[in-house]
């Protein structure tokens, strides 16, 4: 199709929704042969290796309302619908089995139809193009949804489109970005709720409390939102910002303005006409071209050599990706960004470009939140994560509710720069303040503020323990065990735009055109029926090291009233935090609880917390989550005196650069008592007793399975009623392959993941 044909054809599409499934459509067959994105990988392979301070432009894009899972669940080497691990239910099914029969799955393409359009006749095309319910997202269905950390109200509070997703055919661009640059796949929203709260936090830090959209777009007393923003802090250290926009407000014309995202226009102080940050917030810079032959200020600052050193995009309604809008309108819209930094080389070798979303959406993910503990009645913290009163930096709770402002389910993080190119996987845990602390740090590297500045003022002390600065996802020494040009198969056609100029539409869909799934979209899908983890690509890829290392381990203690009770002791001894879900099956009365454990300082020793639960009849099961696939699982019968007196695990660490997981066992109490360890990568059995005591100790090696592992021990005389299980993954500082169990199911009863191949 002709690129002055495809201009021609968003600018006459009006209201008609037949007329913009034909555009969606278009945009798929003129993005065909786009070679943006290899232009990108070729001239990023022209840059040597670097450091932080290369890096000169930061540009951030904020899109709308898409879930990790619902975008990228399908993808190679993510912690997606192929999760070996998943939280299972207090019904005992995995989190993907929600009510009334909902489970993930496809949306389903749409139907050839009419165009509207001189009587064109479109044929059918992927779900990227449909226009879809907007799924409840708001905090208190949020909270709902959740439910504690049980996970299990997803259908009931938020419908079947909740459960809803893509795949590569649907989303073929953002597929092939994760292919080609850096995803990260624990990066979450800040907030489990709506859009403002969750922008506020990407721009100052935090929400303070306010955990509705009507503290900031609908507030009436700008007072009501009033405390330091970042741009602030650039403004205060001489550094250049701006906001690209193509318009300031929320216009009925989606294809122009800001759909009201840029958060900051809500604040006291950005009201102020005639100040420096008012007349730079409240600027129109264009993104998009109005005219074919004439590059919009984003272009021609990047062909100028006039890219601020930070820079924040402001996307118009359509292209935000916000249902009812499709993703194809996003995808054109990021292309556009993508074509102007391919323009100029010389910029691009020296920019980050960072694709985020501000929420879920109300679209389902498996991952358990990283969530504070408010009381002790919930968890704990480490001594040096600080929890304060409501309205507070560090109170991490809404002003309106007891309960925790988040964080909020996962959404999609793309790392786009000539450091992170390869098509790697990166797990260490984010949220949008760990946009601000990675600015902190690269100004820093850039000598722009001492390092030995604090971190920003408003950003908690739970979350600057818990979520990173996202330096790991760089490769500044450039280590790769495979070229730039195997990451796309030759001779194949993405479905991107075309170098297109500035499109004219400015219509909106018909409101009534929304698609609203139901259980007959569920059972239609081609997996019903199979497990979930078939949906996803078992092909492995390459991970980012990140800083981890930590360890559960369980024991028994004595309660107040002499009962026997159970208790874990988180330790702690990387530089990263960690947060876990602890989950009680044996006590239904109970829900999940939280903890979060700073990381080591240079020079210190391990942090740890202990916590306990007592036991009812004898009976305790507990599983822990935490980060990157990490679960600790244990059951049995505390009225069982062999199994008392079998040993707990004391040590468990690294050995041989992470190929082996190193597993020490406390005194034996017994001499008839044996256990047995099962290796679920590899099947493998070994049984241990008292007569491999060394010392007073018991030492094992595992063989890892490139640093994963997956570790059943079981009682060696009655393996069904007694079990401590540790899965997880050992860093050893070098870039590494995902797990290899993505995809596959986990065998309770043979303690193996079924398929797997040595």
């Amino acid at each position: 199709m002709d690129r002055r044909d495809f201009i021609k054809m968003l600018g006459i599409a009006g209201t008609s929704a037949t007329a913009y499934a034909a555009c969606s459509a278009y945009m798929q067959e003129a993005l065909a042969q786009s070679t943006t994105i290899e232009d990108l990988l070729t001239s990023a392979a022209e840059c040597p290796g670097g450091k932080l301070a290369d890096i000169e432009h930061v540009v951030i894009l904020m899109q709308e309302n898409r879930s990790f899972d619902h975008y990228f669940g399908t993808l190679r080497g993510v912690r997606g619908f192929g999760d070996p691990r998943p939280l299972r239910l207090r019904n005992g099914k995995p989190v993907w089995e929600q009510s009334d029969g909902a489970r993930p799955y496809r949306l389903p393409k749409t139907q050839a139809h009419e165009s509207g359009i001189d009587g064109e006749k479109i044929p059918a095309n992927s779900a990227g193009s449909v226009f879809l319910e907007d799924p409840a997202h708001d905090y208190g269905t949020g909270l709902d949804a959740w439910n504690g950390g049980l996970m299990d109200k997803w259908k009931e509070k938020k419908g079947y489109v909740a459960l809803s997703h893509y795949t590569e055919q649907d989303i073929p661009l953002f597929f092939k970005l994760a292919r080609s640059f850096t995803l990260c796949d624990a990066y979450f929203c800040s907030h489990n709720g709506a859009t403002d709260p969750n922008r506020s936090f990407m721009f100052t830090g935090t929400c303070m409390g306010r955990t509705a959209n009507s503290y900031f777009s609908g507030a009436k007393d700008p007072a009501w939102v009033d405390w330091k923003s970042y741009p602030e802090k650039l403004e205060e250290l001489g550094i250049e910002w701006k906001f690209y926009q193509d318009g300031l407000t929320w216009t009925d014309d989606a294809f122009a303005g800001n759909y009201g995202d840029n958060t900051l226009e809500y604040f006291k102080r950005y009201r102020t006409n005639g100040t420096s940050i008012y007349e730079k917030n409240q600027s129109v810079n264009s993104v998009l071209r109005t005219d074919a032959s004439k590059p919009s200020q984003f272009e021609q600052d990047i062909l100028d050599n006039k890219l601020p050193e930070v820079s924040w995009i402001v996307a118009p309604e359509a292209f935000t990706e916000h249902p009812k809008y499709p993703p194809h309108f996003g995808e054109y819209y990021i292309h556009e960004i993508l074509r102007a930094f391919a323009a100029n080389k010389k910029v691009w070798h020296k920019t980050l470009f960072l694709i985020n979303y501000d929420e879920n959406g109300g679209f389902f993910d498996h991952v358990l939140p990283p969530t504070p503990p408010l009381d002790s009645g919930h968890g704990k913290t480490s001594p040096g994560i600080t929890l304060t009163l409501k309205g507070t930096v560090n109170s991490e709770t809404s002003i309106q509710r007891a309960d925790p402002i988040g964080m909020g389910p996962r959404v999609p993080m793309l790392v786009i720069s000539p450091w992170s190119a390869g098509g790697r996987v990166n797990t260490e845990t984010f949220d949008h303040t760990s946009v601000i602390r990675f600015l902190d740090k690269w100004l820093i590297a850039r000598g722009k503020q001492a390092a030995e500045a604090p971190a920003f003022s408003t950003i908690s002390s739970w979350r600057q323990a818990i979520a990173g600065d996202l330096t790991s996802t760089f490769d500044f020494r450039r280590t790769r065990t495979e070229g730039l040009d195997k990451l796309i198969a030759p001779g194949e056609k993405a479905m991107m735009l075309t170098e297109a100029n500035r499109t004219s539409a400015r219509a909106a869909a018909a409101e009534g055109a929304h698609f609203t799934p139901g259980i007959a979209d569920v059972k239609a899908d081609a997996h019903a029926g199979k497990p979930i983890g078939s949906k996803q690509d078992q092909t492995r890829c390459e991970i980012l090291p990140i800083g981890y290392d930590f360890q559960v381990y369980f024991r028994f203690g004595t309660h107040s009233d002499g009962k026997k009770r159970v208790e874990w002791v988180i330790r702690n001894r990387g530089p990263l935090g960690a947060a876990f879900y602890v989950t009680p099956y044996s006590r239904t009365d109970a829900p999940s609880w939280y903890y979060s454990v700073e990381g080591v300082k240079s020079g210190g020793g391990p942090i740890e917390v202990t916590d306990y639960a007592q036991i009812a009849n004898g009976v305790y099961a507990h599983a822990i989550h935490g980060p990157n696939g990490y679960l600790f699982e244990f059951f049995g019968n505390s009225l069982d005196t062999q199994q008392t007196q079998l040993p707990n695990i004391m040590e468990m660490k690294s050995a041989d650069d992470g190929k082996k997981l190193q597993i020490v066992f406390e005194k034996w109490q017994t001499a008839s008592g044996k256990l047995k360890l099962i290796d679920a990568y590899s099947g493998t059995e070994q049984v241990i007793d008292k007569a491999k005591e060394v010392s007073g100790t018991t030492t094992v090696e595992i063989a890892t399975k490139d640093g994963w592992y997956d570790v059943a021990v079981v009682d060696g005389v009655n393996a069904n009623n007694f079990l401590r299980r540790y899965a997880g993954h050992l860093e050893n500082g070098k870039i590494g392959k995902s797990d290899p169990a993505i995809g596959l199911e986990y065998d309770p009863l043979k303690r193996a993941y079924i398929g797997m191949v040595a």
